[in-house]
């Protein structure tokens, strides 16, 4: 569990802001956002009272929703970004569950977190952005020569 918390307004789906709603996913799919855990000290009360337009279960829900929106474009690979951050599985036990390499699965759980993150949603589609990921890699590796 991380101690790291952020509010509503905050979310940028940044790396952190990522696991922080994985971690929380539940949660946020219930229509409540996690509690900041600290003590204010603030004993007065409200002066006046605000009126909302909208329910306090929309933000944490569209929040989580756009999120899931992502993971799901992201098919086999996003599923393996909930069984790590959301259900708990480590890196072996889903390379065993899907069959699939170890260091497999964590390329595949690195790209999917890099598609989703970003205050707005890639353009392209989770296939367009693996190959143009890969030819960027390959660009960076260094030439060796024999």
């Amino acid at each position: 569990m991380t101690d790291i918390w952020f509010s509503y307004g905050s979310i940028r789906y940044s790396p952190d802001q990522l696991l922080f709603l994985l971690e929380h996913r539940a949660l946020l799919e219930s229509g409540r956002w996690p509690s900041e855990h600290i003590e204010s000290g603030y004993t007065g009360s409200s002066k006046g009272r605000a009126y909302k337009s909208e329910g306090y279960f929309v933000k944490p829900v569209i929040i989580i929703a756009e999120l899931n929106a992502r993971l799901t474009s992201c098919c086999l690979d996003g599923e393996l970004v909930v069984g790590r951050y959301t259900n708990g599985y480590d890196e072996v036990e889903l390379a065993r569950i899907h069959h699939l390499d170890y260091f497999d699965v964590v390329k595949r759980i690195g790209t999917a977190l890099a598609y989703c993150q970003g205050a707005k949603r890639k353009r392209s589609s989770y296939q367009d952005y693996k190959k143009n990921r890969m030819s960027y890699q390959r660009k960076r590796e260094p030439h060796h020569q024999a």
